[in-house]
C-alpha cells in the first residue's frame, strides 16, 4: 500500500476509535500507550476470529461439538460402553450427552429438538421429518423362575404355551411386544398374559415371584438377577430390531460415525439378515 492510501487508513480507524494511535515524525512512527493497548486487543480479536472459523470446521467435520443420545435400557448393559469408548477414541471433541429413554419418549424428544439422535425398536412412528437406518436385531430371551421346569441355557419356546407371561405394559413395550407377540405366534400359540409391568425391575420381580414367564431383551439376559434364569430360544423366533432415528436432513460426521459403531458392535445385522446377528450368553442364576 501506498503512503497516501495508508495514511488515510490509520486516520479512519483514529477517528473511529477515538484516540491517537501513532506518534508519526519525519524520522519514525511509534505507537501511543492507547496503541499498544489497542494493538493487544486487536490480536486477541484475530485470534478469536481464527478458532471461530476452525471450530466451526471441526464441527462441521464431525469432530468437535455435543450430540444428545436417546438410548434404550438393554443398549447400556454391554453394547453402549464398547461404543462410547470407541466413539471417543475417534472423535475426542465431540461431547456425548446420554439419555435414557423409552422408544416412545425418544421419538417426541427428536421432535422435540432436545435430543439429536435416538436408538429405538422398531416399529417405530413413521414421519416425514425422521429418517431411520436398522442396526441390528435384539433376540429375545426367556426369563423364568429360577426352579422353573424347564432348565438349560436353551428352550422352544412353544414349551411356554401353557404358562402365564408378564409382558411390558402397552404405552412402553413398543417393539418388545410385537415381537413377543409374532414370535409365540410363530410357536403356534397365543400368550396367556397375567400382568403387565412398567420397568424391567418389576417384570422380572413378577417373574421371580413365580408370576408367569417374560421375553425379554438378549442383554437383560446377560445380567444375573435374583431369582431369575435366563434361557435362549431355539431358532431366535422372538426378534425386536433397533434402529437408529434422528431429523430428515440433519445428519452430522459425529452422527454417521456413531451408527457405524452401533452396527459393527452390535452385530452388523437387521432383522432380515437371519440368524447370524449377534445373540448374548444368558447369565448363571442367582439364588
Amino acid at each position: 500500500m501506498t503512503q497516501p492510501p495508508l495514511t488515510r487508513h490509520i486516520q479512519a480507524l483514529e477517528t473511529a476509535v477515538g484516540a491517537a494511535l501513532l506518534n508519526r515524525t519525519s524520522r519514525r512512527v511509534v505507537l501511543t500507550p492507547a496503541g499498544i493497548s489497542f494493538l493487544a486487543e486487536a490480536r486477541l480479536i484475530l485470534a478469536q476470529v481464527r478458532r471461530a472459523g476452525e471450530n466451526a470446521r471441526r464441527i462441521s467435520a464431525g469432530e468437535a461439538g455435543t450430540m444428545s443420545v436417546g438410548y434404550l435400557e438393554p443398549i447400556a448393559i454391554d453394547l453402549l460402553p464398547r461404543v462410547l469408548k470407541e466413539f471417543r477414541d475417534s472423535l475426542p471433541g465431540v461431547e456425548l450427552e446420554l439419555h435414557e429413554l423409552h422408544t416412545h419418549e425418544q421419538i417426541a424428544a427428536l421432535h422435540q429438538r432436545t435430543i439429536d439422535c435416538a436408538v429405538v425398536r422398531a416399529p417405530a412412528n413413521a414421519n416425514p421429518d425422521l429418517e431411520f437406518a436398522a442396526l441390528f436385531t435384539d433376540p429375545l430371551v426367556a426369563a423364568l423362575p429360577l426352579d422353573h421346569r424347564l432348565q438349560g441355557d436353551e428352550i422352544d419356546l412353544a414349551e411356554l404355551a401353557e404358562e402365564d407371561f408378564v409382558v411390558y405394559s402397552r404405552d412402553i413395550g413398543q417393539g418388545l411386544i410385537p415381537a413377543t407377540l409374532t414370535g409365540c405366534a410363530t410357536a403356534g400359540f397365543s400368550p396367556r398374559v397375567r400382568h403387565e409391568a412398567r420397568s424391567t425391575p418389576m417384570l422380572l420381580t413378577l417373574v421371580a415371584a413365580r408370576e408367569g414367564v417374560a421375553l425379554v431383551s438378549g442383554p437383560i439376559g446377560m445380567t444375573p438377577r435374583p431369582g431369575v434364569r435366563f434361557a435362549r430360544l431355539r431358532g431366535d423366533p422372538a426378534r425386536s430390531e433397533i434402529l437408529l432415528a434422528w431429523r430428515s436432513g440433519e445428519e452430522s460426521a459425529a452422527l454417521a460415525r456413531f451408527r457405524e459403531l452401533l452396527r459393527g458392535l452390535g452385530g452388523g445385522a437387521s432383522a432380515a439378515d437371519g440368524p447370524e446377528a449377534r445373540t448374548a450368553v444368558p447369565a448363571q442364576p442367582m439364588s
